[in-house]
């Protein structure tokens, strides 16, 4: 039961951060891709995204349930249904279930468009309830606590899957007309700032809210958890200013090399963000101090 409560819920919930930001990633940068054979590699990525979304879910769901229950394996069926019918655990994991349906609808409605509106929603309801099954909720599950981590979900999932969704695009992008380069890049790199000053803003609210009354906040794994976190962020965030003010103006000039650079500052910005997807999932199953 150990590992379930301490490993198990913390690597589903890695899984469903990372699935939810390769779809927020889509669906903030399609905007700005104007090849259609680029439109259609972004609506599979989108319906792969959604699978692994829903797979994720279930998980989570049997890990929770067995760390809250305490169920074995013969018995999980009944300990499912009580979970989702008496528990606020499982309240939200239907409303992630009827977003993620939503998701699903609107990623196989067309073989090359997304139904922006449903998909919108969809992930915002995702969002929402990702956050309400985390330590906001303790303030109440209608509450301002939940609506700014949920804020936080949505701009972290934005920027790590905006990197990482890009990152799947450009493998051949240096044969790309400048233009379509240059929009791809700078809409990722308005996205990244803009999820980085929410990210930053509501990550401070979430700290003082969860830490504002410990007494001993050293001596608790969740604070050297919070910290590696914000190591983490503080490193893609000076990846993401290097390409910003740096590659970014030689990619705008034209040169192969800066487009070249600018992707591999890419990666590791996406390498790192993992790390910080992987850590919030840890964070959001560990105790407060």
């Amino acid at each position: 039961m150990d590992l379930v409560a301490g490993w198990m819920q913390a690597l589903f919930a890695a899984l469903l951060n990372m699935a939810l930001a390769a779809a927020v990633g889509v669906a903030v940068l399609q905007t700005a891709v104007s090849s259609t054979a680029t439109s259609v590699r972004l609506v599979g990525m989108a319906r792969r995204a959604c699978v692994l979304l829903g797979i994720g879910l279930a998980a989570y769901l049997c890990a929770g349930t067995v760390a809250m229950t305490e169920t074995l394996i013969t018995g999980l069926p009944a300990a499912l249904w009580l979970v989702l019918t008496q528990s606020h655990f499982g309240a939200m994991i239907w409303v992630a279930l009827t977003a993620w349906i939503m998701l699903m609808v609107a990623t196989v409605s067309s073989a090359w468009q997304i139904r922006d509106g449903l998909f919108g929603v969809g992930l915002i309801g995702f969002a929402l309830a990702r956050a309400a099954t985390g330590h906001a909720a303790d303030q109440g599950f209608v509450s301002f606590s939940v609506l700014i981590h949920t804020a936080h979900v949505l701009a972290a999932t934005a920027w790590a899957g905006s990197v990482g969704i890009c990152v799947l695009l450009t493998s051949d992008w240096s044969h790309w007309q400048l233009q379509q380069r240059s929009a791809l890049a700078h809409r990722l790199s308005e996205v990244a700032t803009l999820a980085l000053l929410v990210v930053v803003g509501s990550g401070l609210f979430n700290a003082a809210r969860t830490l504002g009354h410990a007494s001993n906040p050293w001596g608790s794994a969740y604070v050297w958890i919070l910290l590696a976190k914000l190591c983490a962020v503080a490193i893609a965030a000076g990846l993401g200013a290097r390409n910003r003010w740096y590659w970014l103006a030689r990619l705008d000039r034209d040169q192969v090399v800066g487009a070249k650079g600018f992707r591999r500052v890419l990666l590791v910005e996406a390498g790192v963000l993992l790390v910080v997807l992987a850590l919030a999932a840890k964070l959001g199953t560990t105790m407060p101090a």
